[in-house]
């Protein structure tokens, strides 16, 4: 579950809604999948697809006592979160083998980011290692990567997924000073997209409804929507956090993501 407090409400957003969100935005990304076009729909599924071993533990939230709060992707108990990264690469795996291989590569980076430490992480990473070790294998018997093609398919959805968190975790139109820590510097690793010319992708409200993007990373102006449920701090107090979230209806929330003035600036010239 992805999480954040605004006016007296906890937003929340399933992971897997959040996926395909990332998965819509990398069908509109801007740099051709290079080198291998043939792998396009199997990177996008993975994309959309890459949190689906959230979808069940997502149809409950747990609350976090010493959190306060309910918890979420970043805190949630490390053994039961390797358990369905697990299964969710499994069932990537079953759909496609080079997605597995992608979403496998993402989550290494996360664990490697997170700095947790513990057995079962240790175990975790030693059999995904082994898992990409037997893709790779299979694949230069079926069809051999090119070079720089993982590399390419791993920042695309690096940044798809890191967009679609941002709307997840910012009120739309929100002011720049209230904006999430992760992102106020920028898209990480986005300057590494030949179109950025070495610039890390910014984002920033133009009002409640639309975002602009500079450098913009997409072919036109898209608009993208996403289910959110509004779950009353007060509701949780009385009823508890699975019944508060349950009861909240869901919200459909309508974006449009657009160029940012500067991007307008540099087609004119």
């Amino acid at each position: 579950m992805i999480c954040r407090e605004q006016d007296g409400a906890l937003v929340m957003m399933k992971q897997h809604d959040h996926g395909l969100l990332a998965g819509e935005f990398a069908k509109w990304f801007k740099e051709e999948h290079t080198p291998a076009e043939g792998r396009r729909a199997e990177v996008l599924w993975a994309v959309s697809h890459h949190d689906r071993g959230w979808i069940d533990l997502d149809e409950t939230p747990f609350w976090n006592d010493a959190e306060g709060q309910p918890y979420s992707f970043i805190d949630f108990p490390v053994v039961p979160k390797l358990t369905f990264y697990r299964r969710g690469i499994d069932e990537i795996e079953a759909q496609t083998p080079y997605g597995a291989l992608l979403c496998s590569s993402h989550f290494e980076r996360l664990i490697e980011v997170s700095g947790e430490e513990c057995p079962e992480l240790t175990q975790y990473l030693e059999d995904e290692a082994e898992r990409r070790a037997r893709i790779h294998r299979r694949l230069e018997e079926e069809k051999p990567l090119q070079e720089g093609e993982l590399y390419y398919d791993a920042r695309l959805l690096q940044f798809c997924d890191d967009l679609s968190l941002f709307l997840a975790l910012n009120e739309p139109g929100s002011k720049e000073s209230e904006k999430h820590p992760w992102f106020v510097d920028g898209f990480s690793g986005s300057e590494e997209f030949s179109f950025t010319s070495g610039r890390a992708i910014q984002a920033k409200w133009q009002d409640s409804r639309t975002l602009t993007l500079s450098p913009f990373p997409f072919t036109q102006d898209i608009e993208v929507s996403f289910k959110q449920r509004r779950v009353s701090l007060k509701a949780v107090q009385d009823k508890g956090i699975a019944r508060a979230y349950h009861e909240a209806p869901e919200q459909e929330c309508k974006i449009r993501v657009i160029s940012g003035p500067e991007e307008d600036s540099r087609a004119r010239a």
